[in-house]
Formats: C-alpha cells, structure tokens, sequence
C-alpha cells in the first residue's frame, strides 16, 4: 500500500509494506512502474523539486556519472497509475547543516511547489541522506507534514518512536533475497541488517562533505 494507508492504518497485517523510493530518477518509471503495474502494487516516491527533468548534478559519485530525474510527464504518469508523490526537498541538501530558516525554506517550498504542480496533497518528507534530528522533526511536524521518512538508526531498533518518525530500511543493489527477506523479519536478522544499514549511510557523509567544498 502508499505510504499513507501503512501510516494511517491502525491494525496493519504484519506482511504489509509500503514501497518508497527517494529521489525520483527516470529509471523508477521505466523500470519500476512496469513491474509494480503487473502486481497492482502502488508506490511512494520522494522528489526532489529542483531537479524535476534535470540530471543529478547535486550527487557525488565515483566517475561522475550523471541520471536524469524525472520529468513532469513521468510524475504524472505514476500518479495516475495509483502512486503516491512526496517531498525530498528542493536541492538534496543536509538539512542538519542548515539554520531553522533554511531548514523551513526546504520543507515548506518543496511542499507547496509539489502540490500545486501536481494538484496532489503533500503529507510526508523524506529527509535527505537519511539523518533526522529532533529540531528537523519538530520543523516538519510544524511546516505541516504528518511524518518524516529517513533511514533506520539502531537506536530505534528497541526504544519507542518520537512522533511523526517513520523508519524505512533501504534495498541496494548488493542485497539478494536472502537479505530482504531478513528486512521483512522480526529478529535477530531484521538488527543485522539494521546494523549494516547504519554502516552503509555513513558512506552518505562523503557527499555531504565533498559538496560543503564545492
């Protein structure tokens, strides 16, 4: 189900999920949205305003390979086709680097540039590179989003969640399906692959810091 239903429902079954994906790249819609179509499976997808038909540019990457994002047409499309559209703010920027004006600035413009291009309401934030504080929550809670996606610190593995935080575990292009099985699970495996999440996205840092340099 969209993102919006799993957060909305109160007695969810247990193999219930939502299918996110953060950033929008144009290969969602070529590859992604066929697939999901066959199985009648919708999905939530996390723009990025600022890059909306535009390639890349704020990544860094080894070779520097460059991909498009999606164009409007293409958002159009996933959202006729039952998807859900979601912010990743305006320029992909570390939010925690940022005062609370410009904290503000990314959540409610992206917001408001999303639901009036698209005509469709805007509830969820996904934060940029994954790291949410709790001024950033509190901000987003405040700027009118019911939720904020980032990534799953082990932290939370036990303790309960502050309000409006949504977890999320990422499936890369490394994981077989043995791994996302033990995503799915509510064990020992499910914290293994917690732990290497939280490895992964300190890999994230590198961005953030070779962007700072720019």
């Amino acid at each position: 189900m969209t993102l919006e239903k799993l957060v909305a429902s109160k007695s969810v079954n247990p193999k219930t999920l939502a299918i996110t994906f953060d950033d929008g790249y144009q290969d969602i819609y070529k590859y992604a949205l066929p697939i999901l179509k066959k199985y009648n499976a919708p999905a939530t997808v996390f723009i990025i305003t600022d890059y909306i038909g535009k390639e890349n540019t704020w990544d860094v990457n080894l070779g520097w390979i460059r991909y498009e994002h999606l164009n409007e047409r293409e958002i159009e499309s996933l959202i006729d086709a039952g998807w859900e559209i979601n912010s990743h703010g305006i320029s992909h920027c570390s939010l925690r680097g940022l005062d609370e004006e410009g904290i503000i600035r990314e959540l409610s413009r992206s917001k408001t540039i999303l639901q009036e291009r698209f005509r469709q309401p805007v509830r969820f934030f996904a934060i940029p590179f994954g790291n949410v504080n709790e001024r950033i929550r509190r901000l987003a809670i405040k700027t009118g989003y019911q939720g904020i996606a980032g990534f799953y610190p082990v932290k939370y593995y036990k303790n309960p969640l502050p309000p409006g935080i949504i977890l999320r575990l990422a499936v890369y292009r490394t994981d077989s399906l043995k791994s996302i099985k033990q995503k799915l699970s509510n064990n020992g495996a499910l914290l293994k692959e917690v732990l290497k999440q939280n490895a992964i996205n300190l890999c994230s840092n590198a961005t953030i810091i070779v962007n700072s340099l720019r």
